[in-house]
């Protein structure tokens, strides 16, 4: 979970090699199928395409997840911007 936490950060920061790394672990710690749709929601945080089929059976559309991660993201990066 602070993996995925970390990919939050790196996601708020517009950090694309920094994200790119954690996702990379995050891929490497869920390889055994648990909390696998942490990947999914790490890349749907930097807006990224899924690097693989996800297996996350989602109650919503994917697209509908998408969305909703990544604006949690973009709120995050006005309230930053607004504070500086």
């Amino acid at each position: 979970m602070l993996e995925l936490a970390l990919c939050f950060h790196h996601a708020v920061q517009d950090d694309h090699a920094k994200i790119s790394a954690a996702i990379s672990r995050l891929c490497d710690l869920t390889r055994g199928g648990d909390y696998a749709n942490y990947v999914d929601i790490a890349q749907f945080m930097a807006a990224m395409p899924l690097n693989r089929a996800s297996t996350a059976q989602w109650l919503d559309s994917e697209q509908q997840n998408r969305s909703r991660w990544r604006s949690l993201v973009t709120a995050r990066q006005t309230y930053r911007d607004a504070r500086h």
